[in-house]
């Protein structure tokens, strides 16, 4: 019988304890987690008996981990993920990659020295509907890309979260909200100029994070125009997404992954239904990380393309105007 690969999960709040349940579903993989915070410890063993369990991070790597899973909060990304990547193990990290491109760099510089994967979870990237979107795009199918809208509008992040680092750092909407700017990316390519302005309203004591909205106006290398709106306000949740083509135009709904496609030629538009699980979506991402390490494939998000994401969300803090 095949040696189980060791998984390490680093930090149990929500995302964490997402990721432990997926993998406990994978039974060729052995798991620990690392936690801080000791009242965490009964919520662990309730998702498995089997998860062996570590309150410091130095005896988990003793533990010799393949992989490491990095959801501690942003700011600690950089120095949770340069330990395990010194430790020779390969890392797989919650977006963003970092909280500054400067520790995002030192990151990807550690995982080539060591020659290690670092690969990013950015989910959205393996959303069904945006794999076909990307696709689509990719193809030629929708003619040049000439413009675009991003909406993503919730509070739910802050009420699943278990800390309140957000309002530590100006700009943390922006750096939440990340996957937007890393599917543009994939489907508009790099980006060249930003604009960024947000404001503060909104009187819910958890939602006093700077900004609470933001809009952001991306010009890309091909010449494509998209604004992206993000914030902490609204609710029930939304996101949407449409990119405009000279053939083709389409508009995605992420809350019910219906597409609508809008083709120049003819009247009307047809629509497609994706199926949105989110386990699903984890799943894939570890597959693809095993993937990775066992055969030397590359992850669909590597440490090198979220470092471009995360100049991009750095560049859009630096511009930001706060009314």
């Amino acid at each position: 019988m095949a040696e189980k690969m060791k998984i390490l999960v680093v930090g149990c709040g929500s995302i964490g304890k997402r990721h432990l349940k997926v993998l406990t579903e994978r039974p060729q993989v052995e798991i620990a987690a690392c936690e801080l915070r000791r009242e965490v410890f009964p919520q662990i063993e309730e998702i498995s008996p089997e998860i062996a369990i570590f309150n410091n991070l130095e005896l988990a790597l003793a533990w010799q981990p393949q992989i490491a899973i990095v959801a501690v909060p942003n700011q600690f990304h950089h120095t949770v993920g340069i330990q395990c990547l010194r430790a020779g193990v390969h890392v797989l990290c919650e977006k963003p990659l970092a909280d500054t491109v400067e520790h995002a760099t030192q990151l990807v510089e550690t995982a080539k020295e060591k020659k290690r994967v670092l690969a990013v979870v950015f989910s959205e990237r393996y959303r069904p509907s945006i794999l076909y979107l990307e696709n689509l795009a990719g193809s030629g199918q929708m003619g040049n890309l000439l413009a675009g809208r991003a909406m993503v509008g919730t509070y739910n992040t802050l009420l699943c979260a278990t800390t309140d680092s957000r309002s530590e750092q100006v700009g943390s909407l922006l750096l939440d909200y990340t996957h937007e700017f890393d599917f543009l990316r994939a489907i508009f390519g790099n980006v060249e100029d930003i604009y960024c302005v947000g404001h503060n309203l909104g009187r819910r004591k958890l939602l006093q994070v700077n900004p609470t909205v933001a809009v952001v106006v991306l010009r890309y290398t091909g010449g494509a125009i998209v604004s992206v709106h993000l914030d902490y306000i609204q609710h029930p949740q939304r996101r949407l997404l449409e990119v405009i083509g000279e053939e083709l135009t389409v508009a995605l709904d992420l809350q019910t992954d219906v597409m609508k496609i809008y083709d120049w030629k003819q009247d009307g538009y047809r629509v497609l239904t994706f199926d949105p699980v989110r386990n699903e979506r984890i799943k894939a991402e570890h597959q693809d990380m095993i993937k990775a390490v066992l055969k030397g494939t590359k992850p669909r998000v590597t440490g090198e393309e979220a470092l471009e994401v995360q100049k991009v969300a750095e560049e859009a803090i630096r511009q930001l105007t706060i009314h």
